[in-house]
């Protein structure tokens, strides 16, 4: 019998799936072909933004057998039924979380290492940065886009290392690969390029450093001018180590000259930047705006994604990149908490590539507030008519804390 295409909403436990709609290799599960046993394979293929999938009804059961009572994800109902030990979508989430949180500790203290190094020798160490960019692909690769993007955007310290946000503009700027479908090559120079793109930093006077990451007011003329040089400042780093591809030098020493020519340093020109420079700069300001860098005011998930697309338009940055950035991440980006037109509130737990603005959610408390005894599972973009229709109202922030505490009691 030949295979049978059907989208992952209509997958069971029994059946065997034979391909999925995108490269093997951005999936998460390591084997070709395997049998679904449990719910919670299901529910990863979703989360990993497959659509569709081949089943072999020869290996497997067919769509059209009895294969049990679905879990009613289109309209409203009680988490999935998890008889095989499954976690809730909502455990799902924070278990992902956790391990990217992991991911980020480990990479911090490598990246903190070696810019401690660049900080006191004025030198970097092509080896070291190879190693660093494996581990960032690698990392990447095992963990949803959601939870990195959480990790390693959020619940951040001050570091005047500027470490984290390395370790930040590293994993956005992999999300926006995998979104553009850069080949591996490519998206280790986006990574090293990532990394490294703000070291010039580590050579201007510690108050300068200290000031960028301040959000008490914009910097003086002086700091302004000492910032603007940091762009050279690295490249000229690396220039003089030597061993470094041409498209990371390109991407560190342009990453701050929009494509409209507003930018810094003067000698650079917007229009001629790289394709990877235009890329990691969209990751660069989303961080900037998300903590406030350079003196800003920071401002929510939601209110970034408003401001980059709107930069986008204005054509400061390249509205390709924003706009696959935008689509990759959602205009409600998992985990963000939601109000909605019911007065409920929920936890965005999968983004609808196809309509945005209704993903795919956890409802958590009442309208008066109360945390419901289970927590209910409902796609906005597949509504049971028979059931009162639900938008989101507005969006209330992404508080992880409240996430973890709900998961363990559900």
């Amino acid at each position: 019998m030949a295979y049978r295409r059907i989208p992952v909403s209509a997958l069971r436990v029994g059946m065997h799936v034979a391909r999925v709609d995108r490269s093997w290799l951005w999936s998460p599960l390591l084997f070709r072909s395997f049998r679904i046993k449990t719910a919670r394979q299901i529910e990863k293929l979703r989360r990993y933004g497959i659509k569709e999938v081949d089943i072999d009804p020869a290996r497997g059961l067919d769509i059209l057998e009895k294969t049990g009572s679905p879990a009613a994800i289109g309209g409203l109902a009680d988490r999935p039924p998890h008889p095989d030990g499954d976690p809730s979508p909502l455990e799902t989430l924070v278990r992902d979380l956790t391990r990217a949180r992991e991911a980020r500790q480990r990479l911090e203290h490598s990246i903190k290492s070696t810019f401690s190094t660049i900080a006191a020798t004025g030198t970097v160490e092509p080896d070291e940065a190879r190693r660093i960019t494996i581990e960032v692909v690698s990392v990447t690769q095992t963990l949803p886009k959601s939870a990195l993007l959480m990790a390693f955007s959020h619940e951040r310290d001050e570091d005047p290392l500027l470490s984290q946000h390395a370790l930040a503009v590293c994993g956005l700027s992999m999300i926006l690969a995998h979104a553009a479908d850069l080949d591996l090559l490519m998206q280790q120079d986006v990574v090293t390029g990532a990394l490294l793109h703000d070291i010039g930093l580590l050579q201007l006077p510690q108050d300068v450093r200290r000031r960028c990451n301040e959000t008490s007011g914009p910097l003086s003329i002086r700091q302004q001018q000492l910032y603007r040089s940091h762009p050279r400042l690295a490249a000229m780093a690396l220039q003089r180590q030597g061993s470094f591809p041409p498209a990371v030098c390109q991407m560190v020493a342009d990453h701050h000259a929009l494509v409209d020519n507003t930018g810094f340093p003067a000698e650079t020109h917007g229009a001629f930047t790289s394709n990877l420079t235009r890329l990691m700069m969209v990751a660069d300001r989303y961080d900037e705006l998300l903590t406030g860098f350079g003196g800003a005011s920071p401002l929510t998930p939601h209110q970034a994604l408003q401001r980059l697309y709107e930069e986008g338009l204005a054509g400061r940055y390249d509205a390709k990149y924003v706009t696959l950035f935008v689509t990759s991440l959602g205009i409600y980006p998992v985990y963000s908490s939601v109000k909605l037109n019911t007065g409920e509130r929920a936890i965005v737990a999968v983004i609808n590539s196809r309509k945005l603005h209704q993903p795919i959610i956890t409802i958590t408390h009442d309208p008066d507030g109360t945390p419901y005894p289970v927590s209910l599972v409902i796609d906005l973009a597949n509504q049971d008519e028979r059931a009162p229709i639900r938008t989101i109202a507005n969006i209330i922030g992404c508080d992880l804390r409240s996430i973890d505490i709900l998961a363990q009691a559900s």
